[in-house]
């Protein structure tokens, strides 16, 4: 993932709005807890305040989720009850609600007018509602962009991997294939040689020359003795020795006879 990705800086936008709502909302849980004799905001309060406004973008991550998975078969009225009329959007309405009143308590609270709403004439609970509870609703569509972002990011389209995966077989396939047409092509070689070279090897049995009919005889019996390797040329047992022993000591190469 790169540094400056989508990804980071939504988290960053997103972790910036938490940090700004958080001590609103602790504060409105403080004020419902025992005074305590240094009058900061208790342990209690920070968590159930990070407990609702983290709850915010989980709970909107998994009804992402489960709205992606609606069932293409069902009625409009089908769609929104699998959609929106589940666990999901019920944390979710009420951690938005309790958040939203607790900023904008703190608002009302601590708001002080401002020259502009006082000469435009503008309503203090205009602009204490604007920086009060519009926060948490900021907060949701960041979280909505954010687990859209994370999705598309994290989870490849379904066709795709079927594509990939199509690819991949019918690449396996044709290298299966080219190595059969391969090992065919080799048989079919060998084949080619040994009738060749049995041929081959068989006209010089009948070749006027008593050593080439020897050597024919020794090349497809190798193991007969010179006795009936003589019988097989026509020729004297001493003359097959010979003859095979000059082709010993001279290294030929059985290919000489094909």
């Amino acid at each position: 993932m790169k540094l400056f990705s989508v990804t980071r800086i939504l988290w960053a936008v997103y972790l910036s709005l938490l940090g700004v709502l958080l001590p609103h909302t602790a504060w409105a849980f403080h004020n419902f807890e025992p005074e305590n004799e240094s009058g900061k905001i208790s342990l209690v309060a920070w968590t159930a305040a990070f407990a609702f406004e983290a709850s915010i973008a989980a709970l909107m991550h998994k009804l992402s989720g489960h709205i992606d998975r609606t069932p293409r078969r069902l009625s409009p009225w089908g769609k929104f009850h699998y959609r929106y009329l589940n666990a999901y959007s019920l944390g979710l309405l009420a951690a938005i609600a309790v958040s939203s009143l607790a900023n904008l308590a703190h608002a009302v609270e601590f708001g002080r007018p401002l020259a502009i709403f006082v000469e435009w004439k503008i309503s203090f609970d205009a602009y204490a509602f604007a920086f009060g509870a519009v926060l948490p609703l900021v907060s949701l569509v960041f979280a909505r962009v954010l687990s859209s972002v994370v999705e598309s990011e994290g989870d490849e389209d379904p066709e795709l991997i079927q594509a990939k995966k199509t690819i991949a077989d019918m690449r396996r396939q044709f290298r299966e294939s080219e190595a059969k047409a391969r090992s065919a092509e080799e048989a079919r070689k060998q084949v080619e040689d040994r009738y060749a070279l049995g041929s081959g090897t068989l006209l010089k049995i009948m070749s006027e020359d008593k050593r080439e009919r020897i050597l024919a005889a020794h090349h497809l019996w190798p193991r007969l003795p010179g006795a009936s390797l003589a019988t097989i040329a026509d020729a004297s047992p001493s003359y097959v020795s010979e003859v095979l022993k000059a082709h010993t000591n001279t290294d030929t190469p059985e290919g000489e006879l094909e």
